[in-house]
């Protein structure tokens, strides 16, 4: 029986029929991508291919849940089959099935962002940065950035070391603490994943030849987006077979900032000369309106594959630009197209409002609430990171890797066991003085000198909790584990007994209650797939969930994220707001050309998310960090060529347009002398270095305080003198 592909156009047929060899399919947005990477993979397995032997990477949870999902449609039985994952779910694989090789511990912790920063602190407090700590999250960065590029702490002091970089400098120094710290703990940050597997295939050479003998057939999705590592690892796994088939889109390319490469799409036929190209153009989307205007903003990047997406559904509605006075009325005037839209038929579910930085969701946020619709904000705190959600699951790491220090450090006192600061200073400095991990030494509190009998007998109650469990756990679901952790460890109890004191109390066990029903979903999930779920199995899915991963297009409510997050997503009538020069592109004046391109991809990337409505917005002042700015509309409103305009803020009634602050638009542009101190409200304080240009032209070169030195357009950049 073959597999009927007549409801693929000519494109994607040839994508699914190239079987053999490298290929690059260049997929435009809503050109069909999913399609036919699951087409292939099904098509592959009529031909006899075992499903266990093909691969199939892409970035988000969801997105491999999907594809395992429309493969076992098209081969019924095989999704669960195929290996398919995210790359550092793949990776987690890789690293369990062969921990001893690399000595680790089957159960190692995966540390998500939040854990990262803590550590990251604790680290430079210990050699002597306590005063830089309020920068831990630039530092931890600069570190996963560090892994990305397969550089471990020793190489990366190298680089630094060359560097005239201060915060690289210094991040090299936190790497080598934070590096230890993470490996007494026997934990992996999600750095470590690929670097770990990547140094695992190149130095292991029957591990590395055995998988690459394994996967027959390679398929990346997103390969846009692919960093350094990711690119090294699909290398040398498609080494042998070089039955390579990446998916992607150059002009989708948005995430330089925490390590994408767009040369790996862009130069994919110059590593395999051999490779086969096919490009997807027709758009299944939107209308033939909205792919115009993106078109035309794309066009003018020069880093990029020749497409012109095109459409058989011509005409739509205008695309609508609309200028308001400042960022409140912005919201405004959003939340009335939507009630307007809504009293004509429209669901709230159809809606997204889009922006470029997480800070611009409150004036939409107020607006709406004002207005009584309700709304998710995508990307917000998640679920997981809640505080009793993450006190139970450090629980549970600790129960599968006691060496998790700080896990084991966030549980001391939940529930309340008055264990102070002192206390853990002696018991801490008792570990690091014997040599051994920070549970061990809870184990021995009663060597530790200096603590109190009542710190050594709320240290040796945790000990006989965890280790209660750690007994039990082999004999238990991880629902169970889960319900038993909660009740063993007197949490819930304790929770229950503040109902009537604490008004949070109660929402605390709502959420407790939710973790419960999660876990129980999961392994009921699992259990039809033909799998058995362990609680480690969880944490780990727990651990490489991304913000998209928990949205649900079947929510009721106006949906609210940056534009980021919206990659990969469609909606029936889209908002893109704030498109301000230095805001959207952001920093404009101080861009570098690829940055900029970056900037126009990801206008792009808002564009096409629209199926039938499109609305660009831009406020003529706003305020930033207390300040009132006047703004000129972004450039890529321009480079769309919107023919058509809305007129609704000429025809409000004068009491209901917004006053403009007393913010007006000066005549000429602010002289800026070498040597004068200038003050930036996201910089901070810096000294001018050089100028050059003059009127709107003008530029200035400014070394702000932090170390850096940074280029800015003095009609865009937001400064003004110390």
């Amino acid at each position: 029986m073959a597999l009927d592909l007549t409801s693929l156009n000519p494109e994607q047929k040839a994508g699914v029929l190239c079987t053999e060899g490298p290929l690059l399919v260049l997929a435009g947005a809503g050109t069909g991508k999913t399609r036919v990477i699951t087409y292939r993979i099904a098509q592959l397995i009529f031909f006899g291919v075992e499903a266990e032997r093909i691969l199939a990477v892409t970035f988000t949870n969801k997105a491999a849940a999907e594809m395992r999902r429309r493969i076992d449609a098209l081969a019924p039985g095989h999704g669960a089959k195929v290996w398919a994952h995210t790359f550092h779910a793949f990776a987690a694989r890789l690293l369990r099935q062969h921990h001893q090789v690399l000595g680790l511990s089957r159960h190692f912790t995966i540390y998500d962002q939040a854990d990262q920063k803590k550590l990251v602190v604790d680290s430079m407090k210990k050699i002597g940065l306590e005063e830089q700590t309020n920068k831990a999250a630039m530092y931890a960065s600069l570190i996963s950035r560090a892994k990305d590029d397969l550089l471990d702490g020793a190489s990366y002091a190298i680089y630094a070391a060359t560097s005239e970089d201060a915060a690289r400098q210094t991040a090299a120094r936190i790497y080598v603490e934070y590096q230890k710290r993470l490996e007494e703990s026997g934990c992996l940050d999600f750095g470590d994943l690929l670097l770990k597997t990547c140094l695992l295939l190149k130095e292991n050479q029957s591990v590395r030849e055995y998988y690459q003998e394994y996967f027959r057939y390679i398929l990346v999705d997103e390969y846009q987006d692919t960093n350094h590592a990711q690119y090294v690892l699909t290398k040398t796994l498609a080494a042998k077979h070089r039955n390579l088939c990446v998916v992607g889109d150059d002009d989708q390319s948005v995430y330089s900032w925490r390590g994408a490469n767009i040369r790996n799409i862009l130069e994919f036929e110059r590593d395999f000369k051999d490779a086969k190209v096919v490009t997807l153009e027709q758009n299944y989307r939107s209308t033939e309106i909205i792919l115009e205007a993106a078109t035309r903003v794309i066009s003018h990047n020069k880093a990029r594959k020749a497409k012109t997406l095109w459409t058989r559904a011509e005409g739509g509605e205008a695309v609508v630009v609309q200028e308001t006075p400042n960022e409140m009325e912005e919201a405004n005037w959003t939340v009335r197209r939507i009630e307007e839209l809504v009293s004509k038929g429209r669901s709230l579910s159809e809606f997204a409002i889009f922006y470029r930085t997480n800070a611009q969701s409150r004036s939409f946020e107020e607006a709406l609430r004002r207005a009584g619709l309700p709304y998710r904000i995508v990307g917000a705190v998640r679920f997981y990171e809640r505080k009793e959600i993450k006190d139970a699951l450090c629980y549970a790491r600790v129960l599968l890797n006691p060496a998790d220090s700080t896990s084991l450090l966030r549980i001391v006192n939940v529930p309340a066991r008055h264990v102070g600061k002192a206390t853990l200073d002696r018991v801490d400095d008792y570990a690091r003085a014997t040599g051994i991990t920070l549970w061990k030494a809870f184990k021995e509190q009663e060597k530790v000198p200096g603590l109190t009998a009542s710190a050594r007998r709320a240290l040796a109650g945790l000990v006989e909790i965890i280790e209660k469990l750690r007994e039990a756990l082999p004999q238990m679901s991880a629902a169970g584990a889960m319900a038993r952790i909660l009740e063993e460890s007197g949490y819930w109890a304790e929770l229950e007994a503040a109902v009537d004191s604490d008004p949070e109390a109660a929402g605390r066990l709502n959420n407790l209650q939710e973790l419960l029903n999660a876990v129980k979903e999961y392994e009921e999930k699992a259990k039809i797939e033909g799998r058995k779920i362990e609680l480690s199995q969880y944490l780990e899915e727990v651990s490489l969930q991304s913000d998209i991963d928990t949205y649900s297009p079947e929510a009721p409510g106006v949906t609210l994220m940056t534009v980021h997050l919206a990659k990969g997503l469609e909606f029936p009538v889209v908002f893109l707001t704030g498109l301000e020069e230095g805001l959207f592109p952001i920093g404009s004046g101080s861009s570098s050309p690829e940055n900029l391109e970056e900037e126009r991809r990801l206008c792009y990337v808002g564009i096409t998310r629209a199926r039938e409505l499109l609305m660009m917005t831009y406020a003529a002042t706003r305020r930033i960090f207390g300040q009132v700015y006047a703004n000129l509309p972004s450039r890529f409103i321009l480079e769309a060529e919107i023919r058509r305009r809305s007129t609704e803020l000429a025809e409000l009634p004068a009491q209901r347009r917004p006053a403009r602050l007393g913010v007006e638009t000066p005549r000429g542009f602010p002289v800026f002398k070498i040597g004068m101190r200038v003050k930036h409200p996201s910089f901070g304080c810096g000294s001018v270095l050089d100028r050059s240009g003059a009127g709107e032209a003008a530029k200035v070169t400014v070394r702000f305080d932090d170390g850096r030195t940074t280029k800015l357009l003095v009609r865009y950049a937001p400064l003004e003198p110390a």
